[in-house]
């Protein structure tokens, strides 16, 4: 399915592409709008004005919006939301949520990453590819509760050997193409 948002990709509309590609349409392709070009009638619309799922606003992130609408009701996926509406507040100037420190740091991490990426690689087709592995170690992070998980190994290398063990991680988020990011077994509430 062709998905759509404006031009210029930064932080939520590059975290939203990630979310759809990883957990939504195992078909998704996405098309950047210049302003005042229109919605093709076979896309779908997201964080556009008027479009059901509409940019950040009081009701959150565009990325927490797509949670919303398709159930996506994992610990890690509405942790990363948390991450992406710290990081618009501080994009913004604007007070943060009320999140734990641990989520501020990674949402900060998130902003300046979006920013600098968006200086390096203007393309948005070419960021959402190379920011892809961001978003995909975040999830891993927030997935192994890092620093709260006590039945991780404290040491970093058993760490490391333990989350590997504990999943196919490749198979879940393989390498970024732009389509077909994945196995369908990991959408809709995949478990860990």
């Amino acid at each position: 399915m062709l998905w759509v948002t404006s031009a210029h990709v930064h932080l939520d509309r590059v975290a939203s592409p990630w979310l759809i590609a990883r957990f939504v349409d195992d078909d998704a392709s996405f098309a950047f709008l210049a302003a005042g070009q229109a919605v093709p009638p076979e896309a779908v619309p997201f964080a556009l004005p008027a479009a059901d799922l509409g940019p950040h606003d009081d009701q959150g992130s565009t990325f927490r919006k797509i949670l919303r609408r398709y159930r996506l009701a994992l610990p890690e996926l509405d942790k990363m939301a948390d991450c992406v509406e710290v990081g618009i507040a501080l994009a913004l100037g604007r007070p943060l949520p009320e999140v734990t420190h641990d989520l501020i740091v990674h949402g900060t991490t998130m902003a300046s990453f979006s920013e600098a990426m968006a200086v390096l690689d203007p393309d948005d087709a070419s960021n959402l590819g190379a920011s892809a592995r961001f978003y995909d170690a975040l999830y891993v992070t927030l997935w192994s509760g890092y620093g709260s998980a006590p039945e991780l190994p404290a040491d970093v290398r058993g760490r490391i050997a333990a989350l590997r063990a504990a999943r196919d991680w490749n198979a879940l988020l393989p390498p970024w193409t732009g389509s077909r990011p994945g196995p369908p077994s990991h959408k809709q509430g995949a478990a860990h």
